[in-house]
């Protein structure tokens, strides 16, 4: 049965012949649907095309795929400032100290206004003023595991202390009196109580008040050897400070008054880089696992145990995923040092059970080495504070205090690569832009998650892209890139250094036809200039685009059902419209004698409207409407 309108003034429909009075009337049937404004007009109001405004990043890294119902203020990656409304501007500033010696910095440590740092066995002091690290002060018995600074009392004289433990004995420093504690293998130490805690590989707990004597045996950890990460106190059940032992598998609390360790509920499954940071922050005991993160507060009733590491929701991209090994609080955020360094490397292994803790997928990781960082957790979202330039290494040591040599500045220090590094964090919560002695990074990216703009499968058009920016000259600059569809080359769209508004048309200001898309992201781009306290502010930046529905066509025409088509009578034809009417399918509709197909649609009935003559016969004309629910795209 041919399908195609042979004849002149006919048309086929489902594989019948009619003839049509008068023309085929065909139409657009893919008409969206109108926007509806109620209060004043803006261009919002455009009911040809709509806004996709983005600005607010606070909520902070780790969306890959975006909903545009919860992901708005979330980007996947960004290196930059995010913690305030409508001001994405370049990092804080680290800053490199001068080389020391060729081994990686294993501790660092703040005591009496000091940076002390222990490269390898060697322990130095830095000088800020001169920016160098001196000469050896101490050589230690063995590489230095953990370092602390507390108050004891031998003989009932309060004296500030620094202790660095190495695994084989103890060494410390008092005012500027270095001495050593041969008497126990510790590897782990804590001030608390009035005394120094110390306990070994092994798990054995000692004390003392007075290193110059020999320690005290107290509880031991039933774990295998190795197992404890570090000694930190918190918190326990009954509102009183208690030392807690943090492992590869979760924490045990001390009970000092049985000498013992006991299991908390925070038990979990052993992991190879189980606890290795640590850290009591707004009354909660942090605890890392891989690149996850566990928040335990103990109660007399209930124990709350959470997740808020940086592994939620989508994770950290490719290359700068890591395992968490320090973890350090600030007065306005915890920070995570994460280590892609190829040895401990990124993560190999589900890390934590999601049962219970909410949206927390346990993703394996793959053993590729990536890019080490700092990132910081204010209670609402992750920020990066630094990343690594060079690949697979490590960030060794942390600490954040006054300096007083550094006019008491308080700041970030850390190692990495044999070299230490130092950032000025604020004391209080202030805009970066406010500050005008502010030193910032020279660069920065951002990048959004993908959005598709509450659509799924649906192809868009991008329109144009308005970005709204803050530059004190030329030299600092905002460049904006995107992606389309999931892959992850991006297109220059352009680069603007002059403060106020701008609006680049899509693809570009020559060719202005738009871009197609079924889901899309932005990459932006911070420079500066050689003035390290100016920066580029990015205010927001919006997509103007509209939907792009698939054409669809319809057609209108009055059949002439009052002689024989093909040798189909009337009654016949009547009878055939009626059929398919009923078939419940699509039917195939041509009005042109076109072999290839290319007009031929598939179309369902919108409308029957017969004008039938009464009585015996069966004549009469009859108005139908039939459009494509899909594009047909020449389908035979």
């Amino acid at each position: 049965m041919t399908t195609n309108a042979t004849e002149t003034n006919t048309i086929s429909i489902g594989g019948n012949h009619y003839r049509v009075l008068g023309s085929v009337t065909q139409w657009l049937a893919n008409v969206r649907a109108p926007k509806i404004t109620t209060g004043d007009y803006s261009d919002q109001s455009n009911p040809m095309a709509s806004e996709f405004s983005l600005g607010d990043w606070r909520d902070g890294i780790g969306a890959n795929r975006g909903d545009v119902r919860e992901h708005l203020r979330r980007t996947w990656w960004s290196t930059g400032q995010t913690r305030y409304r409508d001001a994405f501007v370049l990092p804080r500033l680290a800053v490199q100290t001068a080389a020391g010696p060729a081994f990686e910095v294993h501790t660092l440590s703040l005591y009496k206004g000091g940076l002390y740092a222990t490269y390898g066995t060697d322990v130095r002091l830095y000088n800020n003023s001169t920016n160098s690290w001196g000469s050896s002060l101490r050589t230690l018995a063995s590489t230095a595991t953990d370092t602390a600074t507390g108050i004891l009392y031998p003989s009932g004289t309060p004296t500030e202390t620094l202790v660095v433990a190495n695994g084989t004995d103890v060494d410390y420093l008092v005012t500027s009196t270095w001495a050593e504690n041969t008497g126990q293998a510790i590897e782990r130490v804590i001030f608390w109580g009035d005394l120094l805690w110390g306990i070994t590989a092994a798990g054995r707990l000692y004390y003392t008040d007075d290193l110059s004597a020999a320690w005290t045996a107290d509880a031991f950890l039933p774990l295998p050897s190795g197992s404890v990460t570090g000694l930190v106190a918190a918190r326990g059940p009954d509102r009183e400070n208690h030392i807690y032992a943090v492992t590869n598998q979760g924490l045990w609390v001390h009970d000092r008054g049985n000498g013992r360790f006991l299991p908390t509920d925070m038990e979990l499954p052993v992991h190879p880089d189980g606890g290795k940071g640590f850290q009591v922050w707004r009354g909660k005991l942090y605890t890392s696992a891989g690149n996850a993160i566990y928040a335990f507060q103990a109660g007399a009733d209930q124990t709350v145990v959470g997740v808020v590491g940086p592994d939620l929701d989508d994770g950290l991209p490719d290359g700068k995923r890591g395992t968490i090994n320090h973890l350090l609080g600030s007065h306005n955020e915890l920070m995570a040092f994460t280590n892609a360094d190829g040895a401990t490397g990124v993560s190999l292994v589900a890390t934590r059970a999601t049962r219970g803790f909410g949206n927390h997928h346990g993703v394996t990781m793959s053993t590729r080495t990536g890019f080490s960082s700092i990132l910081g957790w204010n209670e609402r979202g992750w920020e990066v504070k630094w990343l690594s330039s060079a690949s697979a290494r490590a960030i060794t040591a942390g600490v954040i205090g006054n300096e007083s040599t550094a006019s008491s500045t308080y700041r970030m220090w850390w190692a990495s690569n044999q070299r230490v590094y130092y950032m000025d964090l604020p004391v209080d919560v202030v805009n970066p832009v406010q500050v005008e002695a502010q030193e910032y990074g020279d660069g920065a990216t951002l990048e959004t998650p993908w959005f598709d703009m509450g659509v799924r499968n649906q192809q868009k058009l991008a329109l144009s892209v308005i970005v709204e920016s803050i530059h004190p000259s030329t030299t600092e600059t905002v460049e904006i890139e995107y992606a389309t569809n999931f892959v992850e080359t991006y297109t220059s769209i352009a680069t603007k250094d002059t403060t106020g508004e701008a609006e680049y048309r899509l693809p570009g200001n020559i060719s202005r036809q738009g871009v197609l898309f079924r889901a899309w992201k932005f990459r932006i781009t911070l420079a500066r200039g050689s003035t390290s306290t100016s920066t580029p502010q990015l205010v927001r930046i919006t997509l103007v685009w509209r939907p792009h529905i698939k054409t669809l066509f319809g057609v209108n025409a009055t059949l002439d059902i009052t002689r024989d088509v093909n040798g189909v009578p009337p009654v016949q034809q009547f009878k055939n419209l009626r059929d398919s009417l009923r078939s419940g399918v699509l039917e195939k509709v041509s009005w042109r004698d076109d072999k290839t197909g290319d007009q031929e649609y598939l179309m369902d009935w919108l409308n029957y409207q017969p004008n039938e003559e009464a009585g015996q016969t069966s004549y009469g004309t009859v108005q139908v409407s039939l459009a494509e629910p899909l594009s047909t795209d020449g389908a035979n």
